[in-house]
């Protein structure tokens, strides 16, 4: 189970890196070169989206099992705190997984490959975050709904206060020299998301 002494760790070592060194933009001309890399980074992101709901609910006692590509939770009456940390888990996962490849564009001389990757990772977080903010907001099973049902706030307000990360990411991402408060209003943003999720009561 997660303390708040982890959780502190995870967020100082995560996410305050990408506070102070943003990344060159991503070259569009890359991906034309090697869609291959770019695609396993954007199946990485939405599989650390997925392991999240699986580590979160299974840290908390719960089974989960997937049911297409939706996770459930099978006999388990989920609400209030446990609830809202299992249904932000993927969301949770995506913020720290694109805060470390931010990290890793800005901090290293990438190869194309290497560079691909971590962009898909981005996009995959981006990509997410968009389809909740459209498609998903409603389904039944979706984060969205679960978020909803255990604080008590509206699908639509969460859904654009989760979409403000993906949006300065797309552009931390695509831009060539973004604002610098950008990047840390971003970091920061998922910091204070992390911080609200495990200390929600």
């Amino acid at each position: 189970m997660f303390t708040v002494g982890l959780l502190r760790l995870l967020i100082c070592c995560s996410l305050l890196p990408g506070l102070f060194r943003p990344a060159a933009a991503f070259d569009l001309n890359d991906l034309n070169r090697d869609r291959g890399n770019f695609f396993l980074g954007f199946f990485t992101g939405y599989a650390a989206h997925e392991l999240g709901h699986l580590l979160i609910a299974d840290s908390l006692g719960y089974e989960s099992e997937f049911d297409g590509v939706t996770i459930v939770y099978p006999d388990a009456d989920l609400e209030g705190q446990d609830l809202v940390r299992i249904a932000s888990a993927g969301f949770q996962a995506q913020w720290l997984a694109s805060e470390i490849a931010f990290h890793y564009r800005a901090g290293n001389d990438l190869s194309m490959a290497a560079d691909n990757f971590s962009a898909g990772v981005v996009a995959s977080h981006i990509a997410i975050s968009a389809a909740y903010l459209s498609v998903l907001m409603h389904h039944k099973d979706g984060d969205i709904e679960g978020l909803s049902k255990g604080t008590g706030i509206s699908r639509q307000q969460l859904a654009l206060t989760l979409a403000l990360p993906a949006v300065l990411d797309s552009w931390r991402l695509l831009d060539d020299d973004p604002p610098s408060w950008v990047p840390t209003v971003s970091a920061g943003s998922k910091a204070l998301g992390l911080t609200w999720i495990w200390t929600f009561d």
